[in-house]
């Protein structure tokens, strides 16, 4: 006769290894296989706004790389104003030392020629990627340059871009077809403060069109009265404001171009961050609930094989 005798005890655990190996069976396929295909309805809506940030994330991108050369051109045309009002600045204090009783006026005229080159130089080299703000070819004119500034996002997660235009005419200092569009280049004529009249540019460019008949370009002879002299500084005062007032307009361009740059940084380095916090909090926790059924089923089959030893025992009693 075979007695048969039921044990609670190993019973429970027995259930309890079952419900674990269920959990175990369901968790892994989604800590292993891609997340998108394995993530339950629930969470259908996590996925799809992670998706769409990711596009809009590399559209910001793109945003960001523009905005740099836009950054970049304007830096360059700022840089370049300052050197070229620095040397202006120099040329003027050699007109005031020719005043001087005895000065050699040929001497000093060899230095503003000088220069003159540099100043040139400085005009040529305010490039950057095909951009010259300071300077307009034979054939061109000045021209009013779009830049990208910002990006900001609507509420149905597209990107609206906002730009920013500035018009060349108030920065050029040089102009090959008409003298008269640079700051360098034109004539200005008008009374000195001791009432003599002058008409004065500072370089010849060799226009296209010249500055108008009369006007002549500042240099020094053994010839030069110190009247004239005095036409000239007046004439260098005035090209000094211009150049002030056109370093004062790209300076403002130039902040709100770098401004919307740090504020795309910002977005697409939050785009990112939140990007990867929503898919590292998934998958961590999947990873983490994959982890605890595996301890809890080795734990249950554990106390099952601990039971089994324990009636094993009993029997043979």
């Amino acid at each position: 006769m075979t007695a048969a005798s039921f044990n609670p005890s190993i019973a429970s655990q027995a259930s309890m290894a079952s419900a674990a190996a269920s959990a175990l069976d369901r968790v892994a396929p989604r800590a292993v296989a891609a997340p998108v295909a394995e993530v339950d309805a629930a969470a259908s809506s996590y996925w799809s706004i992670s998706t769409t940030m990711r596009p809009g994330s590399l559209s910001a991108g793109s945003v960001q790389e523009a905005n740099e050369i836009a950054a970049a051109v304007s830096d360059t045309a700022a840089l370049g104003l300052e050197q070229a009002t620095d040397i202006v600045a120099r040329i003027q204090q050699k007109l005031v030392l020719a005043k001087a009783i005895g000065a050699d006026r040929n001497a000093i005229n060899a230095d503003i020629s000088q220069m003159k080159v540099d100043l040139g130089a400085v005009v040529e080299d305010s490039t950057f990627n095909g951009d010259n703000w300071l300077m307009v070819e034979a054939g061109g004119r000045p021209k009013v340059a779009s830049l990208l500034a910002s990006v900001t996002t609507g509420d149905d997660g597209g990107l609206s871009i906002n730009m920013v235009d500035f018009d060349t005419a108030k920065s050029t200092l040089v102009s090959r077809q008409e003298a008269r569009d640079g700051v360098l280049t034109r004539a200005y004529a008008g009374t000195s403060l001791g009432g003599v009249p002058y008409n004065y540019y500072l370089m010849d460019a060799q226009s296209r069109e010249p500055a108008e008949a009369g006007a002549r370009e500042i240099r020094l002879d053994s010839g030069t009265t110190s009247d004239e002299i005095d036409g000239m500084i007046s004439t260098l005062n005035r090209v000094l404001i211009d150049m002030v007032s056109a370093s004062a307009e790209v300076s403002k361009t130039r902040s709100q171009v770098t401004g919307g740059g740090v504020l795309l940084q910002g977005l697409q380095g939050m785009s990112e961050l939140g990007v990867s916090r929503l898919v590292d909090t998934e998958l961590n926790e999947q990873r983490v609930r994959l982890t605890a059924e595996k301890v809890q089923d080795q734990l249950q089959s554990s106390a099952l094989n601990m039971a089994n030893v324990s009636m094993t025992s009993w029997l043979k009693l």
